[in-house]
């Protein structure tokens, strides 16, 4: 944890509330209900009070109905994410609104511990993001179940740890902004005559957010603002954190290397050998479009014009067959000739 407030202020920046589904449904189910609605109210004040941005997670709400309206009235602009998934992480948006609004932690209350809180918790550590789990503001149905799953977060890295202990450890000290309201919390909700049940019927008062002195204007450029990575690792198990001293080396080297001389000269061979490379390509396509042989132009070819034949002229086959005929025919003129000649003359008559 950062000593100095301005970088305190900072983490604070990078810290959302996640309450995972706190719907009628599922609180209806719990044996301390006013319990867990005051644990989950505190913890909602005290986000507002810090300027912490909160969250909201509901299970197939279409069918298992919204989230606890007077819950949800506490936090102010507050952002709801549907899921049919067990994971919070796994709601459709809710990744990108992370990455988005440089999210890096997030403090987790709700129901129910076995279920979707554990498997938020298995997610988280699978993409390496922080998570800190508010022991005192879970829930479920089967309390027995509920030691078991917080032993297996422990075992996965997860903080596991109470509310106030949490909100206190972000402002640090007293000095901070946030200290007044949140120890305000703290009294309103210790009190022996506390009713939550009155508490959440009254309207939220308008809290004044400890860190809008400290938020960078819109017109700040994005140098001015702390730059923070968010790290994304798909296998199990958290990245070993960089230190200052680290990353301040690194952008020293950087800065070294864009700086250095040699950088310069050492481009410029480069780009000479592209260009080369590329004049040597364009003489050799040219070679070979030159020894290419020149096809010669082929003139069209006249098309065949069969003659048509009249009905005077006789194909080879029908004078043969005439012939074959006039074959046939010739001894029977003969006959006919010599009978003519050898009739005598009056019979010719």
């Amino acid at each position: 944890m950062p000593t100095n407030q301005k970088d305190r202020s900072e983490l604070i920046n990078t810290v959302a509330l996640l309450v995972l589904d706190a719907q009628d449904c599922f609180i209806d189910t719990l044996h301390d209900k006013s319990g867990f609605l005051s644990r989950c109210a505190f913890a909602i004040d005290a986000a507002q009070a810090l300027g912490i941005t909160t969250l909201f997670t509901e299970q197939v709400p279409n069918k298992l109905g919204h989230t606890n309206a007077k819950l949800l009235r506490r936090a102010q602009s507050p952002k709801r994410f549907h899921k049919e998934s067990f994971s919070a992480l796994s709601a459709p948006g809710i990744e990108g609104f992370l990455r988005d609004n440089e999210i890096y932690h997030l403090l987790v209350c709700g129901l129910e511990t076995p279920v979707c809180v554990y498997q938020t918790g298995l997610q988280a550590v699978d993409e390496d993001i922080d998570v800190t789990f508010l022991v005192d503001a879970l829930g479920c149905r089967r309390a027995e179940d509920a030691p078991h799953a917080i032993e297996a977060l422990r075992g996965l890295g997860c903080q596991v740890l109470p509310t106030e202990t949490i909100f206190y450890s972000l402002i640090g000290d007293v000095t901070h902004p946030g200290f007044r309201p949140l120890n305000e919390l703290v009294k309103a909700f210790s009190q022996p005559d506390f009713n939550i049940e009155a508490y959440l019927d009254k309207a939220p008062k308008p809290i004044a957010s400890s860190q809008q002195e400290e938020q960078p204007n819109e017109n700040n450029s994005k140098e001015d603002r702390p730059q923070r990575r968010r790290s994304r690792n798909p296998r199990r198990g958290r990245r070993t954190e960089r230190t200052e001293h680290s990353e301040r080396t690194e952008r020293s080297e950087r800065s070294e290397r864009s700086a250095s001389p040699k950088n310069s000269p050492a481009k410029a061979p480069a780009a000479e050998k592209t260009v080369s490379k590329d004049a040597s390509l364009q003489s050799r396509q040219t070679e070979k479009q030159s020894k290419q042989p020149v096809e010669k132009e082929r003139r069209p070819r006249k098309p065949r014009v069969t003659p048509v034949k009249t009905s005077d002229e006789k194909s080879p086959t029908v004078k043969k067959i005439a012939k074959k005929i006039a074959k046939k025919r010739a001894p029977r003129k003969i006959a006919k000739k010599a009978a003519k000649k050898a009739a005598p003359a009056g019979e010719s008559s």
